[in-house]
């Protein structure tokens, strides 16, 4: 079926308007995402699932008789630009932020917003260092610990690799690094061996037939990418000019529509972990799905999901907040009941979940089996 895309306004969003009774002020969230750049997917889908939030909870009257108004910024997928726009939100004075969703633009952010007291949920960011850390910043995914231990484990047991060559994100390095320091340590744990780890800025890179042979040299059972959608399907595709059958296997971050979309037949076979389960069946997630759609005119990311979560999980904690902090108010309020599990906070701010694995078939994903 063919799909039409809506138009969405982007410049300076602005959701909700003010309640019937009296004009009473509304209740302002602030979204800061990347909606331009390599990785606007991410920012876009995490935006749009945001938007979906606020309007249900808008059109349920909203939060203690006040509209939610939802103002969006633009990080650009730059740090010194997140750090500019939360200056911008926490001027504007609202109660949360849900967003960035990269862990270099929320580690940015975070430096403006912590001084502020003022809560950040992220949906995305799961870099290691943002964990385990007594701050205003909520995690609304596992920490980049807990997949890239999972990657080790699937990949040496599941998958049988024994050497593997990687490349690695060369701008969102607070995520890349992080991320590979932790699938190193349990990778070689288990016996595995790393032939080679390459660093690339896409946006600075064209070599792309010298990485090429790099990555293939030594033969290793599989290339891992620790990148964004973008970056994955690209280097996908010149890889496969050279090895039409090596395996790929893609962290979390990459596992969007927008993969497969760009990366076509080349991506075929690729494996990643799911941060969310798109094999719900359950009429919770399929009526999201269809309103999502309808509104979107094309399919939720997990981006998209998560950031629904997160905003939602910040409206309950505003609509049962008494005299105590937001951030007290979510730690007192938690397990929040998220779209298809439980939302269970530590006391740090950070999520504990469970991921799965998937495998794009015939331009698809299915679970890995």
């Amino acid at each position: 079926m063919k799909i039409v895309m809506k138009k969405i306004v982007l410049a300076g969003v602005i959701l909700g308007v003010l309640s019937c009774s009296g004009g009473k002020k509304t209740v302002d969230l602030g979204f800061i995402g990347g909606l331009s750049g390599g990785n606007a997917d991410l920012g876009e889908a995490g935006r749009n699932g945001a938007i979906m939030a606020v309007e249900e909870v808008n059109e349920a009257g909203g939060i203690k008789g006040r509209q939610v108004k939802l103002i969006v910024k633009d990080d650009n997928n730059r740090p010194e630009k997140a750090r500019e726009v939360a200056e911008e939100l926490v001027g504007l004075e609202v109660e949360a932020i849900i967003g960035p969703l990269t862990s270099t633009t929320t580690k940015a952010a975070i430096e403006v917003t912590n001084e502020a007291q003022m809560v950040v949920a992220s949906p995305t960011a799961s870099a290691i260092q943002l964990a385990g850390i007594d701050d205003y910043l909520i995690r609304v995914c596992p920490s980049s610990r807990d997949n890239a231990f999972s990657y080790g484990v699937f990949m040496y047991d599941k998958l049988g690799f024994r050497k593997v060559s990687i490349v690695a994100d060369g701008q969102n390095r607070v995520f890349s690094e992080s991320w590979y320091g932790e699938f190193k340590s349990k990778w070689e744990e288990k016996g595995g061996e790393i032939l080679i780890v390459e660093f690339v800025n896409t946006k600075e890179f064209s070599e792309y037939h010298v990485l090429t042979e790099k990555l293939l040299a030594g033969g290793p059972d599989g290339i891992l990418f620790i990148a964004n959608s973008v970056d994955s399907a690209r280097l996908a595709q010149q890889i496969r000019k050279e090895d039409k059958d090596i395996t790929f296997v893609a962290a979390e971050w990459a596992a969007t529509q927008n993969l497969i979309s760009l990366g076509g037949a080349a991506v075929d076979g690729l494996v990643s972990m799911q941060i969310v389960n798109f094999f719900d069946t359950s009429p919770r997630f399929l009526n999201f799905v269809a309103a999502y759609e309808e509104r979107f005119g094309n399919y939720p990311s997990f981006s998209s999901i998560i950031s629904y979560d997160a905003a939602m999980m910040v409206m309950k904690a505003l609509e049962l907040q008494g005299k105590e902090s937001l951030k007290e108010s979510i730690l007192m309020n938690q397990p929040f009941e998220g779209l298809q599990m439980e939302l269970g906070i530590d006391e740090y701010g950070d999520l504990l979940g469970q991921s799965t694995f998937v495998v794009v078939e015939n331009r698809e994903y299915a679970l890995y089996r």
